[in-house]
């Protein structure tokens, strides 16, 4: 019975450890700097995609909604205006297109700068 007890209190000790310090509970943070190399190494890798297969759309969407997820709303803009002019149909990309816009606080944009931030886009996988 006495090892019930043992049992018990170290239980208990741990768990107030835990509970007073949940950075043990949880493990260490995430290190923000290499979260950034991640995201740089995704785009990277979408953009080298792109080059040699400049009419893939789905991959168009992922780099578009990397760079919302990061912030990037201005950045999104290219990716999605090319994506819109391959398939203008897709509704997830004018939901993302809205999103973007209204995060940098515009209402809409015109058809004359989605055909130029789209060309600006295929120019720049072209460059590099």
């Amino acid at each position: 019975m006495t090892n019930w007890k043992v049992v018990t209190v170290a239980l208990g000790l741990a768990l107030g450890w835990i509970v007073g310090n949940p950075a043990v509970a949880l493990g260490p943070a995430p290190d923000p700097q290499a979260e950034v190399q991640v995201n740089v190494a995704r785009v990277e890798g979408l953009t080298e995609h792109l080059r040699n297969y400049p009419r893939d759309v789905d991959e168009m969407e992922h780099l578009a909604a990397l760079y919302v997820a990061n912030g990037c709303y201005d950045a999104a803009l290219g990716p999605l205006a090319r994506a819109l002019q391959l398939d203008p149909h897709r509704r997830s990309l004018w939901v993302m297109l809205d999103s973007a816009l209204r995060h940098l606080g515009r209402q809409r944009m015109s058809d004359e700068e989605l055909v130029l931030r789209a060309m600006e886009f295929r120019k720049a996988l072209e460059r590099r």
